[in-house]
């Protein structure tokens, strides 16, 4: 007989409890935020007359050479450039055998893709529309698909990198910085490419901002009920004792 490592002590089933209500805590706080948002969207609020000075001020505004830099990243944040990109770090977790990690990926990333084109269709929310405009395009708008990408890629890739301390390290090596400063880099590294991502979609005139922060916000709540879903599963697997 054999058994897979385990904690059985009360303390550390507490520690996970509490992370577990942490967790669901988190999902449900983004979901109501989200409906929030999507409420103002149906109803035409305030949001929505913020969100189209917004996109008059942006479309009046741009510049080149921001407009075509903003191009070229917001390219690389599509459907397959996002997806290409999600299939490299699942290479490298079926390459650790890593499988949880894998299991997540699969599940946060394209089932994440999926629900928001679903929504789009659901909502079914124009897109700006401009005399002069920078983008031409013909999809629903509400919620921004190429911004919950850049959101469940790089939770994804933020959280894996967090729980890999010889790569954390390897990272915190070159950067010069300790295991806290590394962990603050990968962190606000992610965030930052989320945001720039949605300013892009906002700027370009594709997206009005209520989009792009239900986008966000989704894709956090997706991201996070996947992902507790995924590792208490893993965690009462690998605690269960197993024969040969």
């Amino acid at each position: 007989m054999t058994y897979r490592p385990h904690h059985s002590s009360l303390p550390y089933r507490a520690f996970l409890q509490a992370r577990l209500v942490t967790a669901v805590l988190a999902v449900a706080a983004t979901l109501l935020l989200f409906a929030l948002i999507a409420y103002e969207v149906t109803t035409h609020g305030a949001l929505v007359r913020l969100d189209q000075q917004l996109a008059d001020w942006f479309n009046l505004h741009a510049f080149s050479p921001l407009t075509e830099l903003l191009l070229g990243y917001t390219h690389l944040h599509g459907t397959i450039g996002v997806l290409a990109m999600g299939a490299l770090l699942l290479w490298q977790m079926v390459r650790e055998r890593q499988w949880h990690w894998a299991v997540d990926l699969v599940l946060v990333l394209p089932g994440g893709m999926l629900l928001n084109f679903g929504l789009k269709h659901v909502f079914t929310r124009l897109r700006p529309h401009f005399n002069d405009p920078i983008l031409v395009l013909h999809s629903y708008s509400f919620p921004s698909g190429h911004t919950i990408g850049a959101t469940l890629l790089y939770a994804m890739l933020a959280a894996y990198l967090l729980h890999q301390p010889a790569l954390a390290g390897r990272i915190g090596e070159r950067l010069h910085t300790g295991t806290r400063g590394t962990q603050a880099a990968i962190v606000c590294t992610a965030l930052l490419l989320v945001l720039l991502t949605a300013f892009s979609r906002v700027y370009l005139g594709a997206h009005f901002l209520s989009d792009v922060l239900g986008a966000m916000l989704l894709g956090t709540a997706w991201f996070a009920l996947c992902t507790t879903v995924v590792f208490t599963v893993h965690r009462h697997y690998w605690a269960r004792p197993r024969s040969n």
